[in-house]
């Protein structure tokens, strides 16, 4: 496959899957589509993570009638102690993990900070998965681009011209590419494996070999016109 600027667009996710962190490794230019249309039932408010059971849910509160605005004026219900309840879940399941200790200041602070929109906290835990994963490509928020596109075709428009990566499954008029990605396995906090936790998970147990393994599962391909 020959050299091209590859571009993805995503809607930021809460701590995101590896899945999606598999499409940021990839890209050249990575939109953080913070603009787009707050979705119930996705990843853009709650995560996974591993626990002695198996795994566990942990999602940010919201305000009612949040459905169908876009995440960057969607609110956060300021709901006493979830943060913390947050901070814990971490603290008490990856605690004993080899590189917590390492992440750890930077996650406490973002627990112990105040986020009003849901996008604000969740292009926050994108940008931290971005940097400690030591990705190349840069990062960008649509909300801070020209006229704050709302759909893929006007995100496109503000960036340099290039091949959209599009995840398997999901249609996106105009990608030119398909990231497929075939899920790792590796040591977790307990026994067992537990697929599809957010990609954290990995960080904690694996620290700077966590970028070769994320791309071992990684399959790009051109789309059939």
């Amino acid at each position: 496959m020959e050299a091209q600027t590859l571009i993805a667009v995503c809607p930021p996710e809460y701590f995101p899957r590896l899945a999606y962190a598999a499409r940021m490794q990839v890209a050249d230019y990575f939109v953080l589509a913070d603009t787009f249309q707050y979705s119930r039932q996705s990843y853009q408010n709650r995560t996974r993570i591993r626990n002695a059971q198996s795994w566990q849910w942990v999602s940010v509160p919201l305000k009612g009638g949040q459905h169908g605005r876009p995440q960057c004026t969607t609110r956060v219900r300021q709901e006493s102690g979830w943060r913390t309840r947050h901070w814990k879940a971490f603290l008490f399941n990856y605690g004993a993990t080899p590189f917590f200790d390492y992440f750890a200041p930077q996650l406490q602070v973002l627990f112990e900070s105040e986020w009003h929109t849901l996008s604000r906290l969740t292009c926050r835990t994108a940008q931290l998965t971005h940097r400690w994963l030591e990705f190349s490509g840069s990062m960008l928020l649509a909300s801070e681009l020209p006229g704050q596109p709302a759909c893929v075709r006007d995100v496109l428009d503000c960036l340099p011209t290039g091949t959209l990566v599009r995840a398997q499954g999901v249609p996106e008029p105009g990608a030119r590419l398909e990231l497929a990605y075939e899920h790792p396995q590796y040591r977790q906090a307990f026994t067992g494996f537990h697929a599809h936790m957010c990609a954290l998970d990995l960080l904690f147990n694996y620290g700077p070999d966590s970028a070769r393994i994320l791309r071992t599962g990684s399959v790009l391909t051109e789309i059939s016109p």
